[in-house]
C-alpha cells in the first residue's frame, strides 16, 4: 500500500472516529470504548491537554471525564507523568492496571529533594493511597512543616518523574486549566462548591484551625483554611513497578506495538523512544515471526522490507489499499494532536516535502500542541502550536475545503480554543487558497491574518 493508504488504515484501526463513511469503522462507547482505547495505547505519553479533548474524545463516542475518573477510582485504570512540559503541561500515559507492570517503562535518574524522599519512602513502604492532608505532615517530617504550595509541588515532581500516580485525572485537569498549555484548553467556568463541615465544625480537608495556603506558583492559588487543593485531589499512591525481566518487557513491548500500529516499521519504534530501540524491537519481532505470531513483508511503500504485521491485519490493510482504486464522492478529512499515536506522519511515515519559504525554520515535528489534519490519508495541513504558522502540503482547493473544514471543526467542539494563523508556508496567509479555504469553513479575517473561535 502507499503511504496514504495507511493514514487512512492506522485511525480506523484505532478506533479514531473518522467523519463520513469510513471502511470497517468501529465506534467505541462508554467504559469498555476508554478500556478498549487505554488497552491500545497504554504507555504512549501524550500531552496532558490532549488526552481528553483530542485523544479520547476523538476515540470514544460519548466520553466524559468522569468515565475516566470512575475506571480510575476502580482500579482498573492509572496515569503516569513522563516529564514536565513549558508552562502548566506534561507528559502523560494511561495504562491498564493488571498489566501497567508491562506498559510503565523503568525510571529514569531521579534525585528527589527532601520532602519528595519522605513521601516516596512513605508511599512505597506502606502502600495503599492516601489524601493529600495525610501527606502533609509526612512530607515536612518531624522538625518543619511545609505550606500546601511545598507539598503539591513536591507530588507533582514525583508525578512527572514516575513516581506516583493519583486515583482520579481531576489533578491533571486542575493544572491544565491554569492556561499555558500544549494545547489550549477551553476556559470553563468552575462549579463553586460550598464546603462540607465534619461533626467538628470544620470543613473536611483542613485542619483544626486551617491549614497553610498556596499563594501562588505553577501549582495554582488556594488561601486560607482552605480544603485540598485541587491539584493534589483524590488519592495518591506509588507506581507498580515495572517489569525489569528485558526479555518480558521486550516481548510485551513488540506486541503492543503490533496491535498499536498494525505495521510496525523502524519509524514507529523509533518514535516511541523504545528502550533498545528497532535493533532490539527488530529481534523480537523476528522471534514472533517464527512462531507465527506475526509476518514481514514489504506492506508500506518505500518503507523496506523490515515491517511487521499480525497475520489478521494484512487482508485489513489490502481493503485499505484497494480504496486508492475507488471513486470517492467526496474527501474525508481528520484532524489530530501531532503526538497522537493515530498519526503516522513523524513515525511510520516520513514528513512529506513542502514548499516553505527558505530560511524561515519551519518544519513538521511531533510536538507538543501541533495539529495534523489528513484528507484521504495524505497530509495536508500541519499547524503549529498555537496555530500562529500554518504549512500547507496541497493546494488543490477541494482538499484544502475538507482540511480547513476539518481543522475548524476541532475548535467549534471546543477540542483546543481560539486559533490565531497568521503565516502559511514562511509567507502571509491573506489571499492564499488556505485563507480561501479557511474562510469558507468558518474563519474570519484580522489585520494580521485569520482567527477562528470556538
Amino acid at each position: 500500500m502507499d503511504a496514504a493508504a495507511y493514514g487512512r488504515f492506522l485511525p480506523a484501526w484505532q478506533n479514531v472516529r473518522v467523519p463520513g463513511k469510513g471502511r470497517g469503522q468501529s465506534v467505541l462507547r462508554g467504559l469498555d470504548g476508554i478500556i478498549t482505547a487505554v488497552d491500545q495505547l497504554s504507555g504512549v505519553p501524550v500531552p496532558a491537554s490532549a488526552w481528553e479533548p483530542l485523544v479520547l474524545a476523538g476515540r470514544v463516542a460519548d466520553y466524559q471525564p468522569a468515565m475516566l475518573d470512575e475506571l480510575m477510582a476502580a482500579g482498573e485504570v492509572l496515569w503516569s507523568g513522563a516529564g514536565a512540559l513549558p508552562g502548566n503541561d506534561g507528559w502523560i500515559s494511561l495504562h491498564l492496571a493488571d498489566s501497567a507492570e508491562l506498559t510503565l517503562n523503568p525510571a529514569a535518574e531521579y534525585e528527589p529533594g527532601d520532602a519528595q524522599q519522605r513521601l516516596l519512602e512513605h508511599l512505597l513502604n506502606n502502600g495503599g493511597g492516601y489524601f493529600f492532608r495525610q501527606l502533609t505532615e509526612i512530607a515536612g517530617g518531624m522538625d518543619s512543616v511545609l505550606s500546601d504550595q511545598d507539598v503539591v509541588s513536591a507530588l507533582w515532581d514525583l508525578a512527572w518523574a514516575g513516581r506516583i500516580t493519583g486515583d482520579t485525572f481531576a489533578p491533571v485537569r486542575a493544572l491544565i486549566a491554569g492556561g499555558h498549555t500544549a494545547h489550549r484548553q477551553v476556559a470553563r467556568a468552575p462549579r463553586a462548591r460550598a464546603p462540607r463541615l465534619s461533626r467538628l465544625g470544620r470543613a473536611h480537608g483542613t485542619g483544626l484551625l486551617g491549614s497553610p495556603g498556596l499563594t501562588g506558583g505553577r501549582y495554582g492559588s488556594v488561601t486560607g483554611a482552605a480544603p485540598t487543593p485541587p491539584l493534589a485531589a483524590g488519592r495518591w499512591s506509588a507506581l507498580p513497578a515495572p517489569e525489569l525481566d528485558p526479555t518480558i518487557h521486550a516481548r510485551a513491548t513488540a506486541e503492543l506495538l503490533l496491535d498499536r500500529y498494525g505495521v510496525v516499521t523502524r519509524g514507529s519504534v523509533m518514535a516511541e523512544n523504545i528502550l533498545g530501540g528497532f535493533g532490539l524491537m527488530y529481534k523480537v519481532l523476528a522471534r514472533l515471526e517464527e512462531a507465527g505470531r506475526c509476518r514481514r513483508g514489504y506492506f508500506i511503500e518505500h518503507l523496506g522490507a523490515a515491517q511487521f504485521a499480525v497475520p489478521a491485519t494484512v487482508d485489513r490493510l489490502r481493503s485499505y489499499a484497494e480504496d486508492t482504486q475507488l471513486a470517492k464522492p467526496e474527501p474525508v478529512a481528520l484532524a489530530l494532536a501531532a503526538t497522537d499515536p493515530a498519526n503516522p506522519y513523524g513515525a511510520a511515515l516520513p514528513w512529506p516535502a513542502q514548499n516553505v519559504e527558505a530560511g524561515s525554520g519551519h518544519r513538521p515535528g511531533r510536538k507538543a500542541g501541533a495539529l495534523v489534519v489528513m484528507v484521504d490519508g495524505a497530509l495536508v495541513l500541519y499547524v503549529e502550536r498555537g496555530g500562529k504558522t500554518l504549512l500547507a502540503f496541497n493546494e488543490d482547493p477541494e482538499v484544502l475545503s475538507a482540511a480547513a473544514a476539518a481543522l475548524v471543526g476541532v475548535v467549534k467542539r471546543g477540542a483546543v480554543d481560539k486559533l490565531i494563523m497568521e503565516k502559511v508556508n514562511g509567507h502571509g496567509i491573506l489571499d492564499t487558497p488556505a485563507a480561501a479555504a479557511l474562510t469558507q469553513a468558518g474563519a474570519y479575517s484580522t489585520p494580521k491574518g485569520l482567527r477562528i473561535r470556538a
